[in-house]
């Protein structure tokens, strides 16, 4: 059971879950195939090798310790490995969403939220399909508001 499926108030449920984007890894391996292709300088291979798999676990643990999930009443995304950082957003108070994709990100599908609430933004990258969540949000908030406030789930 996740964090977030753990921490739900009474009758509220996931409509959506979003993923970290497969990219997020993208840096180690590359960091791992250049060391393993700098075979002629050993010195320069190994310090790559290394860096490369210090930056793939811990792009291993970002990836295993975000969460991100809409529910019937509120926006939650929650990451961190030592210390979390758990974000939520009701559904009613919202204020902003916004997503930016860089040309990796347009090309791979991937993007940065950044939520605003009360003044704070909140920013959370490498979110795979930032646009079907940023719609998944916006049905949540229009579902709020319908009678009984509980949104149609797609």
């Amino acid at each position: 059971m996740s964090f977030i499926e753990k921490n739900l108030s009474a009758n509220e449920r996931i409509i959506y879950q979003g993923k970290i984007h497969w990219f997020i890894y993208f840096r180690g391996i590359f960091l791992i195939i250049l060391g393993l292709l700098s075979y002629s300088a050993a010195s320069a291979a190994s310090i790559f090798i290394f860096m490369g798999v210090v930056v793939l676990l811990i792009a291993i643990m970002i990836g295993r310790s975000s969460e991100f999930a809409i529910t019937n009443k509120k926006v939650m995304l929650k990451t961190g490995v030592f210390s979390r950082k758990l974000v939520e957003l009701q559904l009613n108070k919202s204020e902003g969403l916004q997503v930016s994709q860089g040309i990796l990100g347009r090309l791979f599908n991937f993007g940065t939220i950044k939520i605003t609430s009360g003044g704070v933004v909140e920013k959370f990258a490498f979110l795979a399909n930032p646009f079907e969540f940023k719609k998944q949000v916006n049905n949540a908030i229009e579902g709020s508001f319908a009678v009984g406030g509980s949104p149609v789930t797609v």
